[in-house]
């Protein structure tokens, strides 16, 4: 194999002109005080009088030199410079220079240190950590650098090479005319806040940062009490990018408010490095889409590395609601304020709700109708007077409008909430829950069990077949399933009026508020609330009747889980779960009725006074009682309570005009049903008659075999009696009188016992009612007054 050797050659090139000093900039001499240079003349040689032109020119070329961050022959790095380390030289100038040249160059050698430290930061900005808007800010210091700064020094040295009498004081009248130099000022004064800034961070405990954000962020809700209640990231970025970059140069644009070409200059800047920022907030703004790589926006996702097209995950509510978050780190002063929080929430709001319009039409892109929705927004005039307020809403208000179309238009969700309200509230369905009732009523009534597959199965296969037959129009009823909850309905009621009751008067609440506000770290904040969870308080388990575990579950489609979400299904169920247990004790008297008027025991006209006015006739009285009581309850509650808030749910399509506002208001309906006497206040009373009423229903199907003790002349054998009552012992009259005596006292007891609690639950009515009324007047002074 031949070897072919290639020699180089190097020669001097001869040069008719000077070289440009620019020329210097590539391939020159080492940049370090260790490496030998060539001796410099003394200037000591030049202090004569007719000399100090000489020693100037001298001087004005290493100033040259300097301007752009290299040492002369007379203007020197620090011994201490290695440019490996990536550190800022400081430049030593010679002892034996004038006096007066040495303060000129005093001041030049500050420009060069700025150039240098310049040239560093676009040099490392480059990367793509630090994200777009950092990288573009490098561009154009680079731009600035060659197009404007180094053609300037160019200019001086050009004046230098061609003017015999240029002196070291026009060199500096030139510096300080130029706009250049100011610029460059502007830009060393923001790229040093950014260092240090990156410096900060660098060095801080993020966690702990994030942690006290957290709970700053906590204390500041429960101190205002905001109406808008925001999704916030708190922690922060270990690099300083995206909108921390904005808010410095933004401040700068303010601190130089008085300089009307810095601040056309700073303007320029900002528009410049923004483009990305202001890309990604229109994107967001009017297709939903969050584009941001690097983490500058202030919008986050915080499933940003987990696949949510998975389908359960993709359409679970919960996903819609946690999955974007407002970043509070390099969070623009615009919205940093607490009057810019609506201007926030809509910005939130509009990309979410874009969100749910291209997963329900399954599309990538939505069409633009709007004038000049492609054009993306210049950041200077987007933030000047109300412009930013202007954007947002009327990228808002498209969304919305496009929400109302899908959900009303599409999904028909009048029709939605109307079935669903028939279904948990029997609103205009009641003769739907009383048939159920009535078919299922033994295996209700049956005391709980854990294993209750088979009943479920029964239940729920009687229930297919309901649903089987019902209209095409109740949609809602597709989506039930019938089952049993872990828990009674007495012990989930009662925590949500402890919650209540705790948040009313404030003494466990605020005592847990404070330690949690206290807690000096996530991994405590955790176990204050693991602990707060294990011992939360909790009612006694007693055994309890199937009824009072029976609930329909729903998994609300996508999109309409977003409006009617997991929170308004368990309010739902909990509602519903109240209407059965009162639909339930109606029925159970109902049937007690045919006992104790139709039952010939009952109605036996020879049983002794005592007997016929103490047993038999207060029983009926006591059971007409409680008859009317729960019946009176049950109409109060479906007809004043449930039915206005229901036809006020129903009506709402035309009455808001933002999505937000339809899911408040629907939510609030739902809550001021749970937060009525009857689910609230009055609750442990109704569950005690509950109780009180089941035992008396119990007591009255065993006292037929009781009442054929305490007459004489009643036949055992009739047809009307059961062979267990057949088998009965004959009759003994101090027996009779005995038991006589101990059922009238049974009767008694369970009389004036349901009559107090009558009369509790009637003033509990009455005082829920007067505060309301007190409530309103006071609302309505207080409005007039304003």
């Amino acid at each position: 194999m031949e070897v072919i050797q290639i020699e180089d050659r190097v020669q001097l090139e001869k040069l008719s002109e000077p070289r440009p000093i620019l020329s210097r900039l590539v391939n020159y001499e080492p940049l370090s005080n260790t490496h030998l240079k060539f001796k410099p003349f003394p200037l000591s040689e030049l202090s004569t009088t007719e000399q100090i032109r000489d020693q100037e020119a001298l001087v004005v070329r290493d100033l040259l030199n300097v301007l752009m961050g290299l040492d002369g022959s007379y203007i020197r790095y620090n011994n201490s410079f290695n440019p490996i380390s990536g550190d800022i030289p400081e430049f030593r100038i010679a002892k034996k220079m004038d006096s007066s040249l040495k303060a000129l160059c005093s001041r030049v050698v500050k420009l060069g240190k700025q150039y240098f430290f310049l040239c560093k930061c676009f040099e490392k900005w480059c990367d793509l950590r630090y994200g777009m808007t950092l990288q573009r800010l490098g561009y154009e210091i680079r731009q600035f650098i060659q197009l404007d700064y180094l053609r300037f020094v160019e200019s001086l040295e050009r004046q230098f090479n061609e003017n015999a009498t240029f002196s070291i004081r026009e060199f500096i009248q030139n510096i300080k005319d130029t706009e250049v130099i100011k610029q460059l000022e502007l830009l060393y004064t923001i790229c040093h806040k950014i260092e240090k800034e990156m410096y900060l961070r660098s060095n801080a405990d993020l966690l702990e940062e994030d942690f006290n954000n957290f709970i700053n962020d906590l204390r500041d809700e429960l101190q205002y009490k905001e109406d808008i209640m925001l999704a916030t990231d708190t922690s922060l970025l270990p690099i300083a990018k995206g909108g921390i970059i904005l808010k410095i140069v933004q401040k700068s644009i303010s601190e130089n408010l008085g300089d009307r070409s810095s601040v056309t200059f700073l303007k320029s800047l900002i528009n410049n490095i923004s483009q990305n920022y202001c890309q990604i907030l229109h994107e967001w703004l009017t297709q939903g889409l969050l584009n941001d790589p690097y983490d500058e926006f202030m919008i986050c996702d915080a499933m940003k590395n987990v696949d949510t097209s998975i389908a359960n995950l993709k359409f679970d509510d919960r996903l819609w609601f946690t999955q974007y978050r407002i970043r509070k780190d390099g969070l623009l002063p615009r919205f940093e304020s607490r009057e810019g929080n609506e201007l926030l929430f809509k910005v939130l709001m509009t990309g979410k709700l874009l969100n749910i319009i291209r997963i329900s039409y399954d599309i990538n892109e939505l069409p633009m109708n709007v004038n000049n929705g492609d054009i993306i927004p210049n950041f200077v005039e987007l933030l000047e007077g109300t412009n930013l307020e202007l954007y947002v809403n009327q990228w808002y208000n498209r969304a919305n409008e496009l929400c109302f179309k899908l959900y009303f238009d599409g999904y028909d969700l009048h029709s939605f909430l109307q079935s669903l309200q028939m279904q948990y509230f029997g609103y205009h369905n009641g003769h739907g829950i009383l048939k159920f009732l009535q078919r299922n009523i033994v295996d209700l009534a049956r005391n709980y069990k854990g294993d209750t597959t088979s009943i479920e199965n029964k239940l729920f296969q009687i229930f297919l077949s309901e649903r089987k037959n019902s209209s095409n129009h109740n949609t809602s009823m597709q989506f039930l399933t019938l089952g049993f909850d872990k828990q009674p309905f007495n012990e989930v009621i009662l925590q949500y009026v402890q919650q209540d009751i705790s948040r009313l008067n404030g003494t466990p609440d605020d005592d847990n508020s404070e330690e949690i506000l206290h807690a000096p770290n996530f991994n405590n904040l955790r176990s204050i609330l693991l602990n707060e969870i294990n011992h939360s308080p909790s009612t006694k388990t007693q055994v309890k009747s199937n009824i009072y575990y029976l609930q329909f579950n729903m998994r609300v489609p996508y999109p309409l889980n977003i409006i009617v979400n997991r929170t308004c299904i368990d309010q739902f169920q909990i509602i519903s779960r109240y209407i059965y247990l009162l639909q339930y004790h109606c029925k159970l008297l109902d049937d007690i009725w045919f006992e104790v008027n139709k039952n010939k025991l009952w109605r036996y006209r020879g049983y002794s006074p005592d007997v016929q006015r103490n047993v038999i006739r207060k029983s009926r009285v006591l059971h007409s009682k409680m008859n009317n009581f729960f019946k009176n309850v049950l109409q109060y509650f479906t007809q004043n309570v449930v039915e206005r808030e229901a036809s006020l749910m129903l009506s709402l399509r035309n009455s808001p005009k933002y999505i937000n506002d339809f899911q408040n208001l629907i939510q609030e309906c739902l809550t001021n049903i749970m937060t009525n006497c009857c689910l609230s206040q009055l609750m442990e009373i109704q569950l005690q008659m509950f109780d009180i009423a089941h035992k008396f229903c119990k007591f009255i199907i065993t006292l037929r075999s009781k009442l054929n003790q305490v007459d004489p002349r009643l036949q055992y054998r009739s047809n009307d009696y059961s062979q267990e009552e057949s088998n009965t012992p004959g009759y003994d009259e101090d027996e009779a009188l005995k038991l006589t005596s101990d059922l009238s006292g049974y009767i008694n007891v369970v009389y004036t016992g349901f009559d107090q609690h009558v009369q509790a639950f009637m003033e509990g009515l009455h005082h829920f009612y007067d505060n309301r009324t007190r409530l309103r007047i006071r609302e309505d002074r207080n409005g007039l007054g304003g």
